[in-house]
């Protein structure tokens, strides 16, 4: 399957516009809605305690030396045991949120989104037989 690029940032707008309400997604946001099994969710398009994804956006924002890296290394354990608690924590939130504002945290979040999301969402519709951007945008999300 081949998307070009126009048709892969459309696609992407997409998830975007369903995680944070902008089509460019959101790098600092923050959410925790009642109930939700992901738990605490944070950035661009939206990426969850529970499933232990924010932990490696995290030790990549981290290890890349964002100016925030010193001030949340301390909570990458908790992070790695996708400890529940980090849902109540307001200042890891507050944290979180300045740290969307850092250029590093907004590159590191667009290659883990690429990575970790999209190129598998691609392979996945594929052999799925989907062959369009917006499925591909459905499988993503």
């Amino acid at each position: 399957m081949t998307i070009t690029s126009v048709q892969k940032r459309a696609a992407q707008a997409i998830v975007n516009i369903f995680e944070t309400g902008r089509a460019r997604g959101d790098y600092g946001r923050v959410t925790l809605l009642p109930d939700d099994p992901g738990h605490l969710t944070y950035g661009r398009s939206q990426t969850t305690l529970a499933s232990g994804n924010l932990a490696l956006l995290l030790h990549a924002y981290c290890e890349a030396g964002g100016e925030f890296s010193n001030r949340l290394a301390p909570f990458l354990p908790a992070f790695d045991r996708r400890d529940l608690r980090l849902d109540a924590n307001e200042n890891v939130k507050a944290l979180l949120r300045d740290a969307g504002g850092d250029p590093v945290m907004q590159q590191v979040q667009d290659d883990f989104f690429d990575r970790v999301y999209w190129q598998p969402a691609v392979r996945t519709a594929g052999s799925l037989g989907i062959g369009l951007p917006l499925g591909v945008s459905v499988v993503a999300d």
